[in-house]
Parts: structure tokens; C-alpha cells; sequence
């Protein structure tokens, strides 16, 4: 058969799916844009040139680069330990790092305020051991509470994504250093480093564009105008001040940025070319080595751990320390809550089945007809904000004159499917390149279609990888805040929703009861995954 008939099954399939990416994506987005021009272009103009949004722009650059900088920077000597060396709790730990590509920004608020906040746990431990009367840690509502949150969340990614690109990494070279007499240091800087410049940049990037895109750490750590990103002012432009223009000029702005660092990341990935091969861990014997892996698993633990048991503590016990129930009782009783879940598991399963068949068919495309362009577009939303495009689907909306309850789950069904799809194709992409040349070639060889080779030969191959899209995405669907806070009006309530609203109530132990059950979900939603990982492959968005 040949290629040319055989590559029209994959455009044929792909073409529906670039489609609906273009209408649920291109067209939101061409609204969002086209109402900055409304009034002409000098709205655009004072935006662009307003001295208030290059301190928008700046502040925002600057936060997302040194949240990024420190993540990977702390984590490369870990991932240089996990990478060459096998030990008691290793696995543990990264499992525990994986669970981050799962865990709701929403819970890191939570966690963060009940666990450093003035009168959070790790205060009133340290006020009991020293017999304190103040807090001796201060730190909510700062620059500085902004980069730890950050840094919580994506340092455990960073870690996980470099060590799986170390840990797979040829060693021969290195050890031709070595056998030249040549130290780990040199031979780190001058042969490791730099096999590993396109695994750092991509973790680097992506970790930029999450920051960039934060909205819930910065609204609620920040505390002050003085720390608004673009994404918050969007925000604030939009549905507080009303300024749709404004709001408008800015997602322009923010995209041009964000846009040029996705291209960057992508480009670099495209350059890159890396040996690998299969992992060869060394069995650590000495006690020295013992004592080092111990005690790096132990500032590992202790960074991951206590945010998220202290919204399991702070459920049960009030503020004073008292044990209630209280709390969960109310949430239980309360019908909003029963909503909450319901409307939860409807969206994140709805947008995860969609994205997966869209990201294996548009991944199948790119890999069988060579496409750069397909992965490229699919993956843009990683530069959109939520909020932009919850701006989008508003103006939309608008713009045909729907306005219902009915209409309010399609656009938060829309735009999770759009956020949800990058890290699908980033998931599909790597099965689909594996798949076997010849196994397809013998398939045609018997005759078969190209469409029957696909559907009984490629497509079951694909299956593992399938399965860790969706929850991928059912993940990431169950933690949205943002888009779903900016679409709705208060009108469809999800359990992120409902945290976000008692955070900014103050009622820490109803919030963390709703933490914890959101905790749950997500933790039952990453072991299947690991289940899925330990039997058919790992988990990786890195490529």
C-alpha cells in the first residue's frame, strides 16, 4: 500500500479533530482579541504602552522565571541521585512527585495557608517547642509566599521529569570520562549536562508557562495589588472592573509572551537527540551512600508531605486544636456539596474522554505524516490562560445570544477540553512513535486496509498510553478553578469553586474537609494511573 493512501486515514482521522480544536480554541481566542480593537487601536496602544502593564509584564516574567530557575535548579542534584542509584524508599519518593501532576493548585492554597500561615501549623508547632508568644514565621501575603507555592508545586515536576530523562540517558561516554581520569564534576558539565540541556529546557518551560498562567497561588498568597500577574488583571479587568477592552489587550499581550517560550521549547525538543537506554541503577552499599539517600528521601518528604496532611489534620481539629467533626458534617449535609461532586466528575470525565480521542488522533497524524505544525497547534493553549480563554467563551456567548444554565456546562466543558488536550498530546505522542514500523508494513502485507491496520493493529497498541491520557486530563479537568470561576457566574459550582469561596470566607476546616475529599479524588485518580504505569509503561509528558 501506499504511504500517500495510507496517510490520508491519518488526516482523515486528525481533520475533525483540528477542527473542533479550532473552533473551541481559534475562535474563543479571535474574540478575546478582536474586542481590544473595538474602540479602535487606542485601547491597544495605551495598554501596550502603559507603564502599569509593563510592571504587570515584568513582575510576571520575573516570578514565572525565578519559579522555574529554583525548581529545576533544586532539583537536579536529586534527579542526579534517583537517576544512578537504586535504594530503599526511592520509588516512594517518586511516586510521591508524580502525585503533582495531579494535585489541584487550589489544594496548594490550602495547603499553604494552614500549614505557613500565621496561626498555621508549622507556627503553632514552633510557638509550643520555643514557648513563643508571636508566630516566628510571617511569610502569607508576600513575594516570597508566591515563589514557595510555586515552587511547591512544580518542584516535585521538575524533579520527576529530569529524572526520567537522566535515568534513561546512555552512560558510555561518561564512563570513557571517567576511565580518562577525568572528575564527576567535569565530567557532569561537559558531557551530562549538556546530553540533558533539552529534558531542563522542556521542564524549565513548562514550568514557566504554568507560573505564568497562575491565577489561584497569586490571588490568594499575594494579598496585594502589588504582587497582580497579567492572568489575575486580566481577571480583574474583566469581572470586576468591567473593562472588556482592557482585559482584551492584555490576554494579547500575555500570549505574544507566552507564545514565543512554548515555540522555543518546541524548536529545542525538535533539535534534540538523545541516546538512550534502558536503566541501569546502582545498588548503594556504603553507609556513607546509605546515610546520603536517606537523608535526601527525608528534605524530599518533609517539602511534599505536610501542606497536604495538614488540610487532612485541620478537617478534623479547629483552630484552637480542638478535635470536630463539625465541619464534615456540614459539608455532607449541605446540597451544594452533593452538586459540587456531581458536576466535579461529570466535567472532568466528559473533557478527559474527548480529549484523549482527539489527542490520539492528532498525535497519530503528526507521527505517521511527519507533521510539525499539528503538535505545535495542539499544544497553544499551554500559552492561553484559563482566564483568557474563559474571556473568550464569554464573549462568544455574547456575541450568539446564549445565556442559560445549559450553556454555561458547554463552555466549562469546552474550555477543559481545550486546556486538557496539550498534556493528552504530550502523553499520546511518545505511544504513537513507538509504534513499530513494520508491525504496520505486515499488516498491509495481509492485505489489510490502512484503516483496518490502524483500528486492529496501531490503535491496541496504543492502549496504555490511552488510559493515562484520560486520567491526565480527568486530573487536571477535577483541579480547574480559573476558567471555571470566570465562566460561570456562581451559577454551576464544582468542588475547586466551593474551596476557593470558603478560602476567601476564612473557614479553613470547611475548606479543608472539601480539600480533603478533592485530595481523595485525586489520589484515587493518580494509584490508577501508577497501576496502569507498573503494568504497561510509565507516566511522561516530557517529550
Amino acid at each position: 500500500m501506499s504511504n500517500r493512501k495510507a496517510n490520508g486515514i491519518y488526516r482523515g482521522l486528525a481533520f475533525p479533530a483540528l477542527i473542533v480544536l479550532v473552533f473551541l480554541f481559534a475562535l474563543p481566542l479571535y474574540f478575546t482579541f478582536s474586542k481590544a480593537f473595538e474602540g479602535g487601536f487606542d485601547t491597544l496602544k495605551s495598554v501596550f504602552t502603559s507603564p502599569y502593564s509593563y510592571r504587570l509584564v515584568r513582575f510576571t516574567v520575573v516570578e514565572s522565571l525565578l519559579s522555574a530557575f529554583i525548581s529545576c535548579l533544586i532539583a537536579l542534584p536529586f534527579a542526579a541521585f534517583y537517576a544512578s542509584y537504586d535504594f530503599k524508599l526511592r520509588k516512594l519518593t517518586l511516586t510521591l512527585s508524580a502525585l503533582s501532576f495531579t494535585i489541584p493548585s487550589i489544594l496548594v492554597v490550602l495547603g499553604f495557608v494552614i500549614f505557613y500561615g500565621n496561626n498555621g501549623v508549622l507556627n503553632n508547632m514552633l510557638k509550643s517547642i520555643f514557648s513563643l508568644e508571636e508566630s516566628p514565621i510571617r511569610i502569607l501575603y508576600t513575594f516570597p509566599a508566591i515563589i514557595l507555592a510555586h515552587v511547591y508545586l512544580n518542584l516535585p515536576v521538575a524533579f520527576n521529569l529530569i529524572t526520567n530523562g537522566w535515568t534513561s540517558l546512555a552512560r558510555s561516554e561518561e564512563m570513557a570520562s571517567y576511565t580518562l581520569k577525568k572528575g564527576k564534576m567535569k565530567t557532569f558539565l561537559s558531557i551530562t549536562l549538556p546530553k540533558l540541556r533539552g529534558v531542563i529546557a522542556n521542564a524549565f518551560v513548562i514550568i514557566f508557562l504554568f507560573c505564568f498562567s497562575s491565577f489561584a497561588i497569586v490571588m490568594v498568597l499575594g494579598g496585594s495589588p502589588e504582587y497582580s500577574t497579567l492572568e489575575s488583571e486580566i481577571y480583574r479587568r474583566a469581572h470586576i472592573s468591567l473593562d472588556y477592552s482592557g482585559a482584551s489587550a492584555l490576554s494579547i499581550f500575555s500570549f505574544i509572551i507566552t507564545t514565543i517560550a512554548l515555540s522555543l521549547s518546541y524548536i529545542g525538543r525538535r533539535k534534540e537527540k538523545m541516546e538512550r537506554r534502558e536503566s541501569a541503577l546502582k545498588k548503594i552499599r556504603k553507609k556513607k551512600g546509605k546515610a546520603l539517600a536517606a537523608l535526601m528521601t527525608l528534605a524530599m518528604l518533609l517539602f511534599i508531605l505536610p501542606p497536604m496532611l495538614s488540610i487532612l489534620y485541620r478537617s478534623f481539629f479547629d483552630r484552637r486544636g480542638d478535635f470536630s467533626l463539625e465541619s464534615w458534617n456540614t459539608i455532607f449535609s449541605a446540597s451544594s456539596f452533593l452538586s459540587a461532586i456531581l458536576n466535579s466528575l461529570f466535567i472532568a470525565m466528559t473533557s478527559a474522554i474527548l480529549a484523549t480521542v482527539l489527542a490520539e488522533n492528532i498525535a497519530m497524524y503528526s507521527v505517521k505524516c511527519k507533521s510539525r505544525i499539528a503538535p505545535l497547534f495542539a499544544t497553544l493553549p499551554l500559552a492561553t490562560g484559563s482566564v483568557t480563554l474563559g474571556l473568550g467563551y464569554n464573549f462568544l456567548a455574547a456575541k450568539i445570544g446564549l445565556s442559560s444554565i445549559y450553556t454555561d456546562y458547554l463552555l466549562i466543558l469546552a474550555t477543559h477540553l481545550v486546556l486538557s488536550i496539550p498534556f493528552a498530546i504530550r502523553t499520546m505522542l511518545p505511544g504513537a512513535k513507538e509504534i513499530p514500523q513494520r508491525v504496520s508494513e505486515a499488516s498491509y502485507t495481509l492485505k489489510k486496509s490502512a484503516f483496518e491496520t490502524y483500528m486492529r493493529t496501531e490503535r491496541p497498541l496504543l492502549k496504555s498510553y490511552r488510559r493515562k491520557a484520560f486520567i491526565f486530563a480527568f486530573a487536571l479537568s477535577l483541579g480547574e478553578v480559573n476558567a471555571t470561576l470566570a465562566l460561570a457566574g456562581g451559577r454551576i459550582t464544582t468542588l475547586p469553586i466551593l474551596i476557593y469561596r470558603l478560602i476567601g470566607s476564612y473557614n479553613y476546616q470547611g475548606a479543608s474537609a472539601l480539600g480533603s475529599v478533592l485530595l481523595i479524588l485525586a489520589f484515587i485518580v493518580f494509584i490508577m494511573g501508577e497501576r496502569i504505569g507498573k503494568k504497561e509503561g510509565t507516566w511522561n509528558i516530557s517529550r
